[in-house]
């Protein structure tokens, strides 16, 4: 066996939807591939009308540096998609690798505005606005602008501050599960 033969490591196997090449791509198809990108996982937190409630995001990132812009997506129609659309301001937190019980516990949609935060340790601020503790980060940010995309609506924030927290590596989620990052490459 050659040196360059000993270091081939075939690919990783992939599912059927994956593999099929078409032209017909629905929901459950680009979620197979999309199950292949590993995301970053924050959890989202709004107040309005004196309802509070928190959301985790899977699909977060950075948009513009001027001016500094960042976005998701909300599933529509939800509690917390309500609650973001009338909120003057909202925060992103960014979520360490031991915080996947925080992801799980904002992951469950159908919990009552303030329960979301019972057991969670977390401050207000002088809006009633929940900042989780012990994150690794938190973007303090205000709307700037919804935009309609499906069965979800893409918010853009702009960001207003930064606060740094636990130095942490990130939670990411990738094939169905919580992950930290790997071995560099």
């Amino acid at each position: 066996m050659t040196d360059s033969a000993a270091h081939h490591h075939d690919p990783a196997p992939v599912d059927e939807l994956y593999q099929e090449h078409t032209d017909d791509v629905g929901g459950e198809r680009l979620r197979a591939v999309m199950r292949r990108v590993a995301s970053p996982v924050t959890v989202v937190t709004a107040a309005a009308k004196g309802r509070a409630r928190g959301a985790t995001i899977g699909s977060f990132t950075s948009v513009s540096l001027d001016p500094p812009l960042v976005s998701f997506n909300v599933q529509k129609p939800s509690a917390f998609h309500a609650v973001l659309r009338e909120a003057e301001t909202f925060a992103v937190h960014l979520l360490g690798e031991a915080q996947a019980d925080l992801a799980t516990h904002f992951a469950i949609p159908d919990v009552e505005n303030e329960a979301q935060f019972a057991t969670v340790p977390h401050t207000r601020n002088g809006d009633g606005l929940p900042i989780l503790s012990g994150t690794f980060g938190v973007l303090h940010c205000e709307p700037w602008a919804v935009h309609d995309a499906g069965d979800h609506s893409l918010f853009l924030g702009r960001v207003l501050r930064v606060d740094g927290g636990e130095a942490a590596g990130p939670l990411l989620y990738y094939a169905r599960s919580y992950r930290a990052v790997g071995d560099e490459v």
